[in-house]
């Protein structure tokens, strides 16, 4: 079997589960990386030959847990769904996730950023990431009927998990949606808001993210930061304004209320106002 052969197909078998052409990348990526450590003919390569790389992969050092995760899901998939071969989860397991909180800039950070920003469709783009709570895959392929301004909510279709859901707009990400418009007229055959160069016909997240990292070195903000920054931001904002987390994990789209209630540990709320009991002893 070739590399061509096996890609065909995953591909095949990722349609047929109804995963995201992001998750068909993900794993090609990974496997296509396997193959190549490999020294042996693809057909060949079983259960020790996946331990071994997931070995190496951790004597790196270079690696997040995650980034290991996302290998191991790959090549598992690769081994038992296209080359049909038998492999022992308990031997070949994740790795234990590793928990630390997400860096988030103060509102006076994110006022410094979004300040410097002088492209009407870049504000158009940033304050709207962080006054709807996006990810940057969500931003890049909003459509002009997804922004519903009787109702100040934004449409997302087939986000992660494929599933659809609505969000709060914010005045001043539909002011800077209505300047944008209002300034290039942008016209897409798929009705996208932002079109670009891929072959969907919607702006591509690497291009937003080379333009965060140059307004961003524009500023003095020293909290480290990239796009996803500002989703994180929206969150912990809204919680410390008093929103109730149930319904901020509605907006962000969240499965499970576990990765919501990380905010729970980063935003200033009540919780930090609570009086310790070692304030009580008399010494």
């Amino acid at each position: 079997m070739t590399k061509e052969e096996i890609f065909a197909k995953l591909q095949t078998e990722v349609t047929i589960r109804g995963l995201s052409p992001g998750t068909y990348y993900t794993y090609m990526r990974a496997i296509d990386l396997f193959l190549n450590w490999s020294d042996k003919p693809y057909e060949e390569l079983e259960e020790i030959d996946f331990r071994n790389y997931l070995l190496y992969l951790i004597n790196r050092g270079n690696l997040t847990t995650a980034t290991i995760n996302s290998y191991n899901a790959a090549i598992r998939f690769f081994l038992q769904v296209i080359l049909e071969k038998d492999v022992n989860y308990r031997r070949t397991a994740r790795l234990r996730k590793e928990y630390k909180l997400p860096p988030v800039w103060s509102i006076e950070e994110v006022t410094k950023f979004l300040s410097v920003i002088d492209n009407i469709r870049d504000r158009a783009i940033f304050i709207n990431i962080y006054g709807s709570g996006l990810r940057v895959s969500e931003i890049s392929t909003l459509k002009v009927q997804d922004v519903d301004s009787k109702n100040m909510r934004l449409m997302i279709r087939q986000s992660k998990g494929r599933k659809d859901r609505y969000t709060i707009l914010s005045q001043s990400g539909l002011d800077a949606l209505r300047d944008y418009w209002k300034r290039y007229r942008p016209a897409s055959p798929e009705g996208y808001l932002f079109p670009g160069t891929t072959k969907e016909g919607h702006l591509g997240k690497a291009g937003i993210e080379i333009a965060f990292r140059k307004y961003l070195s524009r500023t003095d903000i020293k909290t480290p930061g990239t796009v996803h920054t500002l989703r994180h931001c929206f969150a912990t904002h809204a919680l410390e304004a008093g929103t109730d987390i149930l319904y901020i994990k509605e907006l962000l789209g969240h499965s499970c209320f576990e990765t919501t209630n990380v905010y729970l540990h980063i935003a200033n709320t009540k919780v930090f106002k609570t009086s310790s009991p070692a304030d009580s002893l008399i010494l």
